[in-house]
């Protein structure tokens, strides 16, 4: 079988000297990159056996990439934590899949285990990543990467359904649970990734300013295979990110659409040379059309919206670049599926329901996962036959596009009607003056649950919560509009910036009722 390795290194030769990493002021090109995750390779196979975890907590550094290439070529599991990761957060993963293994980490997130984790645990099964970073009981990445041979690993044949990665879940409504994809999925989601792209080469550069464990990391192999270079931010910072676009020739990046918002409204988005850019993914949370519109007019048709999942990593679906351009009416959708995945939309029951009726998204394809790990009883609830019940609530219009309507957790039920969380948080988000929005069903005895919204301002902002009322009630059928507005500083979020709506539903945080 053909892994994602043999795919990115077929050409691998022909791009030796392009540069295929970019951090700050040093490079490393093909050669360099596969030399060292070649040394990194022989360790792995020296130390794990087939089947073992490799799990990082690291941030956007180069160290990150070489260590899943390693960890993918020497038939290993590879689970990556989110930087942003709480001690505890980390634990509860290493608790879940570390049972035998190799942790690769920095001194910093390594700082933060002190106390939680003896140092005697760990010893052996510890790579320190840094310059040369020595610590009493730990591995030095840096002194393996110099000890081992440059020798590929031979080209042993193992089968697509083998575990590649432990990938989990945001864990935003309970304890994360970890998406098992086989090694089918890496290279089902390189070609979907080649297919949904520009045509990419070797000039081709990717920006990682969004975290390499999100949907950023996915654009690694794409461009890895055309011989271009990833570029690598260690964290998200608006000027910088647009310096970076134009200094570096950017090409290519994925961001999440609150970190789009937050370019387009930095005066540098309009004077900054932002024409090498060809492809911007964004995903992973509701866009409104109000805040597109400009960016469009500004980018012209270089935006491209994915849908996808921790179970199903992207793209799922695409709204390509040729359909944004300002007036479209498919803005707002998920656009079609993509060339390797099938949808349908179901009722309670798994039956196909038709055109403009809202029920659950259902996908099938290679890059669905076969499981959640040690976990049957979640997995046989998402897990139908060959297809994943996605938890969306969606509909397909009578030209085929897909549109979400909300998550099916996130319905709000009051006195009688389903009212979408996400309708009332595009409403909004429309508003000149809001940056973002969060939606509850907040429990009342009359009515099961009222419609609850908290709402941040754009800085200088005086909006308050009887205007923005009056905002939705011109704009909302009356069931559906807020019956309590907060204003607030911030959202609460996760590590991987998902709004955690539990704790907006907490007695302590509920706002006053206008009622």
């Amino acid at each position: 079988m053909p892994t994602v390795i043999d795919e990115i290194r077929r050409n691998a030769n022909q791009f030796a000297s392009n540069p295929a990493i970019i951090e700050g002021e040093r490079v490393w090109t093909h050669a360099k990159l596969w030399d060292r995750v070649d040394r990194l390779s022989q360790n792995f196979l020296f130390r794990l056996f087939r089947g073992d975890v490799v799990l990082a907590w690291l941030s956007n550094v180069h160290e990150a990439i070489e260590a899943e290439l390693a960890c993918l070529q020497s038939w290993c599991v590879w689970v990556s934590a989110n930087s942003r990761f709480t001690a505890q957060e980390f634990i509860g993963i290493y608790d879940d899949c570390f049972k035998r293994g190799l942790l690769i980490i920095d001194a910093e997130h390594l700082s933060r285990l002190w106390n939680l984790i003896l140092p005697s645990e760990l010893g052996e099964r510890t790579l320190l990543t840094g310059s040369d970073v020595e610590l009493a009981g730990f591995g030095s990445y840096e002194a393996v990467i110099r000890a081992n041979e440059s020798i590929r690993p031979p080209g042993e044949r193992g089968h697509a359904r083998e575990y590649a990665r432990l990938r989990y879940t945001s864990g935003t409504t309970g304890k994360p649970k970890a998406a098992i994809l086989p090694h089918r999925v890496y290279l089902a989601s390189l070609h979907n990734l080649q297919h949904e792209l520009h045509p990419l080469g070797p000039d081709d550069r990717v920006l990682h300013a969004a975290p390499l464990t999100h949907a950023s990391g996915a654009l690694v192999f794409p461009i890895l295979a055309a011989g271009g270079a990833n570029v690598i931010l260690p964290h998200f910072d608006v000027e910088k990110v647009l310096e970076t676009i134009e200094t570096q020739r950017i090409t290519t990046m994925f961001i999440v659409p609150t970190i789009l918002h937050w370019l387009a409204s930095s005066p540098s988005f309009q004077t900054r040379d932002l024409s090498s850019l060809k492809t911007i993914f964004y995903g992973g949370a509701p866009t409104s059309i109000e805040q597109l519109n400009p960016i469009i007019e500004r980018l012209g048709t270089k935006l491209v919206h994915i849908y996808g999942m921790t179970e199903a990593p992207y793209p799922i679906t695409t709204l390509k670049r040729e359909e944004h351009w300002v007036g479209n009416p498919k803005l707002g959708s998920i656009g079609k599926p993509t060339t390797i995945c099938r949808l349908k939309i179901t009722d309670e029951t798994g039956n196909e329901l038709g055109e403009d009726e809202v029920g659950e998204i259902w996908v099938r394809g290679a890059n669905v996962m076969s499981g959640y790990w040690h976990d049957d009883e979640e997995t046989k609830k998402v897990l139908k036959g060959k297809w994943l019940a996605t938890g969306d609530l969606g509909k397909r219009d009578t030209d085929g596009y897909y549109w979400i309507v909300d998550r099916k957790k996130d319905v709000i039920i009051s006195g009688g009607f389903n009212v979408y969380a996400k309708e009332v948080e595009s409403v909004l988000c429309a508003h000149s003056e809001i940056a973002e929005a969060a939606v509850v069903g907040i429990p009342h005895s009359d009515w099961g649950e009222m419609v609850a919204a908290f709402v941040v301002l754009k800085p200088g902002s005086t909006l308050d919560s009887e205007t923005i009322a009056q905002w939705c009630h011109q704009r909302l059928s009356g069931y559906k509009c807020p019956k309590r507005v907060e204003i607030i500083g911030e959202l609460p979020k996760n590590s991987s910036g998902k709004i955690l709506k539990k704790a907006l539903t907490d007695a302590g945080q509920a706002p006053t009722d206008r009622s």
